[in-house]
C-alpha cells in the first residue's frame, strides 16, 4: 500500500503562533520504466504565491534536499511552466494557489520500495515574502496512477527535439531607449518567454510584435549585451498550460 505524510514547519520564529499560509506534501504516481514518479505538492492560501527556479527581480527559488531518502540512486525535480507577477517587489516568476513539482526517482534496487525524505526551503509571498521550511515523507511501494500528478506532469515544458525546426528561429541583440534588448524570431505564438543565463542579466516580460513574429525582451541588471555573446541562454516558452524549452547561444 502506498503511504505518504507531510509535516509543514513554521517559516520563522516570529510567526510560530500564526498559522502558515502553505501546506507541503509528497504525492506518488507509480512506476514507469523502472523509474518511480512522485510530486511535491505545495498548497497555498488564496492570493499567496511561491517561486520558480528563476524567481525574477527578487525572491527565493525552492531548494530541495533529499538527505535521508532510501533506495534512491538519482532524484530529479521538474518545474512546470510558471507565470509572471507584478507587485511592490517588482516582477517575479512562479506559481499561485497550488503547484506540483514532478519528481522522478531512479532506485538503486529496482525490486525494493523507495523511501523519500524531503527537506524543502522556499518562500511564499502575498503582501510580504516569508522564507519557509517544510519536510515531507513518502513510501513508494506500489504502482498507482495519480490524476493530479499526471495533470502537472503535462505542464512540464517539452524539450525542443533534435531534427525538428526550433520554436525560436533566430536571435539578436538590439538597443532600445539606451537599454539592451533580446530579440527572438518565433515560429508560432507564445504567451510568455522566460530566459535564464549564468550571468546577472534579468530578461523582463516580452513585447510581442505580431507583424514580424518577433518577441522583444528588455534586459535588466546588465548594461552591455556583448557580455551575453557566447553564453548559453535557456528559454522556456509558455504555450497554454505547457511549453517548450530551448537552449541557444548568440555569437
Amino acid at each position: 500500500m502506498l503511504t505518504f505524510a507531510a509535516i509543514p514547519l513554521v517559516a520563522t520564529a516570529a510567526r510560530s503562533n500564526i498559522p502558515e499560509p502553505f501546506k507541503v506534501s509528497l504525492i506518488a504516481g507509480g512506476q514507469e520504466g523502472g523509474v518511480w514518479q512522485a510530486g511535491i505538492l505545495a498548497e497555498l492560501e488564496p492570493e499567496w504565491k511561491t517561486y520558480w527556479r528563476m524567481p525574477g527581480d527578487s525572491g527565493i527559488p525552492p531548494q530541495f534536499d533529499w538527505a535521508g531518502s532510501q533506495n534512491s540512486a538519482a532524484i530529479e525535480v521538474g518545474f512546470p511552466v510558471p507565470r509572471r507577477f507584478n507587485d511592490e517587489g517588482g516582477e517575479t516568476i512562479g506559481y499561485h494557489d497550488r503547484v506540483v513539482f514532478p519528481v522522478s526517482v531512479k532506485p538503486e534496487n529496482p525490486g525494493a520500495p523507495v523511501s523519500l525524505q524531503l527537506n524543502l526551503f522556499f518562500a511564499v509571498c502575498k503582501d510580504v515574502c516569508i522564507p519557509a521550511r517544510a519536510t515531507a515523507r513518502a513510501e513508494l511501494d506500489a504502482s498507482a496512477a495519480n490524476p493530479l500528478l499526471d495533470e502537472w506532469r503535462k505542464r512540464l515544458p517539452r524539450l525542443a527535439a533534435a531534427g525538428v525546426p526550433p520554436f525560436v528561429t533566430a536571435a539578436r541583440f538590439e538597443t532600445l531607449e539606451n537599454k539592451p534588448v533580446l530579440v527572438l524570431s518565433l515560429d508560432g505564438p507564445a504567451e510568455d518567454i522566460f530566459v535564464e543565463s549564468e550571468t546577472s542579466a534579468y530578461f523582463e516580460k516580452p513585447r510581442f510584435d505580431i507583424a514580424t513574429g518577433e518577441a522583444w525582451l528588455p534586459i535588466a541588471n546588465l548594461k552591455d549585451a556583448a557580455k551575453l555573446r557566447g553564453v548559453p541562454l535557456k528559454l522556456t516558452l509558455a504555450t497554454g498550460n505547457s511549453g517548450i524549452e530551448q537552449i541557444l547561444t548568440i555569437t
